[in-house]
């Protein structure tokens, strides 16, 4: 009697538990390295208001601050001011309670710098900001 060496191998499946550990272990991994921000919303205005609209207490001098490059510097009465100096800006702040901040910036200025100001301007007790050349420009 033959022996039958070739016996048939029966077929072995493919086992997804090791793929399954992979794509766990890469989850994982992105989900710890990864940061969640908090984001914070500023309200900016979509059209340039209407002259009546404008309150009357508005219509005074507004305090303008003046961005004219990203240095983090800004400019309030020809002085010069770091936007991290909270002190100075928070004095400035206090002194001009209830006017108009009006931000205004060269056209190098990044839109960074900008918010920045306007974050810090917010956070020192500002009530009333604007940006100044926002709609400048004609719509086509």
């Amino acid at each position: 009697m033959p022996l039958k060496l070739d016996q048939p191998r029966k077929k072995q499946l493919i086992s997804l538990t090791p793929l399954i550990d992979v794509v766990f272990i890469l989850l994982l991994f992105f989900m710890l390295t990864s940061s969640f921000v908090a984001w914070r919303v500023l309200d900016t205005p979509l059209s340039a208001p209407q002259a009546e609209v404008i309150p009357e207490q508005d219509r005074q001098d507004p305090a303008m601050f003046e961005l004219r490059a990203n240095d983090g510097l800004v400019w309030f009465d020809g002085q010069s001011i770091a936007v991290e100096n909270s002190e100075r800006i928070r004095s400035i702040v206090q002194d001009n309670q209830g006017r108009l901040f009006v931000l205004q910036a060269e056209d190098s200025v990044s839109l960074q710098s900008l918010m920045t100001l306007a974050d810090q301007l917010k956070l020192q007790g500002a009530e009333k900001l604007s940006i100044a050349n926002a709609f400048s420009e004609t719509q086509p």
